[in-house]
């Protein structure tokens, strides 16, 4: 790399100037409630794992049990000898749950929203995305090299003025819970829009429904229980947050599915996760269509309260949400990282985000709540927050 090497150094000092330079972080121990590494144990509030299923005896039984009939890999792509038996049921179940003709498994979130938008993107004359949205919805936008147009972040109007430009099809690109302001897209404000201006029978919609999947709509089904395939043709989710373990799939129309199968180079090239994964992910759903799925729903539900109304009178300034993120918004990305690192030093893992994940001039925190969290755990968050927001 050499003949490089003096552009890399360059590169990485100017992040390291800007306070935007990250390494990876090697937890000895961590769960959806705590983390430990050589420097101490902390209350974790980092973890998107919402509902502590990732350790759960079920799902980690699962797994074991799996791995020890189909092995540790996959050993090729789904076309090729990839695609098992625990992959077939698990596409299945989830179709049936969440009343879709298909469902197609990848290997990651990333991986299904860069792999369907680059692959479905040439049908249409125009992308339309909330401004917003995940970086591998954008990163599949700008391989497509299908013209895009933002509207405002969960903005009717503005939505409606991009409508109003349409000139042929086009394809809507949101999130059902973003994963950085812990906010929800109008889903059903958008579907309305699309009826009432009469686009809809040119718009498609695509909703990514990473942080919603499993803690939201009926049962956890999330979007999937709460709007249909025809409302919602292109839904796409993840195994890593609520589910507990990893992957993603995308729930859509056998048509398009069959499509995806042929012309998708996410799911046509990559070796796909293995079978003992897919297990471990069909125990974790069995367990949020059951009453233990509920139970810590409910209990996700009440510490989102609980962290509202403790922050709301100790007079925080949490921007508030109705979900699981909730978020602090601190500006420069030196004040975040300060927050941040004070907050270790009282036991709280809680990362700074800045750009270029969140725009510029708006780095924060972002707390991310489970239920694995006590009311203790959550009040010594916000006794530390409060600390290290005034020292």
């Amino acid at each position: 790399m050499a003949v490089i090497s003096a552009q890399l150094r360059q590169a990485n000092s100017d992040r390291k100037n800007q306070q935007r330079w990250r390494a990876l972080n090697a937890g000895a121990q961590v769960s959806a409630r705590a983390i430990a590494d050589d420097s101490g144990s902390y209350l974790n509030f980092s973890s998107n794992d919402y509902l502590g299923l990732s350790d759960h005896p079920a799902v980690v039984d699962a797994f074991g049990t799996a791995l020890a009939s189909f092995g540790a890999g996959s050993r090729a792509s789904p076309l090729v000898v990839g695609y098992q038996a625990p992959h077939a049921y698990l596409s299945a179940q989830l179709a049936e749950w969440l009343n879709r003709e298909q469902v197609l498994l990848m290997n990651s979130g990333f991986a299904v929203n860069h792999g369907c938008v680059t692959t479905l993107a040439p049908f249409y004359k125009r992308l339309i995305s909330d401004r917003l949205i995940h970086a591998s919805m954008i990163d599949g936008v700008r391989h497509s090299r299908v013209p895009l147009q933002r509207f405002a972040h969960n903005d009717m109007a503005s939505l409606g003025k991009r409508l109003q430009q349409q000139d042929g099809n086009a394809l809507i690109l949101t999130e059902s819970i973003f994963s950085m302001d812990g906010d929800r897209a109008p889903i059903q404000a958008i579907l309305s829009l699309l009826n009432d201006s009469g686009y809809g029978a040119d718009c498609d919609l695509m909703v990514d429904d990473a942080h919603g999947f499993g803690v939201t709509g009926v049962n956890g089904q999330g979007v999937g229980g709460e709007f249909s395939q025809s409302e919602v043709p292109l839904l796409t989710l993840t195994f890593g947050k609520a589910v507990g373990v990893a992957g993603a799939a995308i729930g859509t129309t056998a048509e398009v599915a069959d499509y995806l199968v042929n012309h998708c180079r996410e799911l046509i090239y990559s070796t796909a996760f293995p079978a003992a994964q897919a297990a471990a992910v069909s125990a974790s759903i069995k367990i949020l269509q059951g009453p233990d799925g509920a139970a810590r729903r409910a209990r996700l539900n009440e510490n989102i309260a609980l962290l509202a109304q403790q922050a709301s009178t100790l007079g925080l300034p949490l921007q508030a949400t109705d979900t699981a993120i909730q978020t602090v918004q601190l500006g420069t990305d030196a004040r975040a990282l300060t927050v941040s690192a004070r907050l270790r030093e009282r036991g709280i893992w809680c990362s700074a985000i800045r750009p270029p994940t969140v725009p510029e001039g708006q780095a924060r925190l972002r707390i991310a709540l489970s239920a694995m969290h006590t009311a203790n755990d959550i009040s010594q968050l916000l006794l530390a927050l409060q600390q290290s927001l005034e020292s």
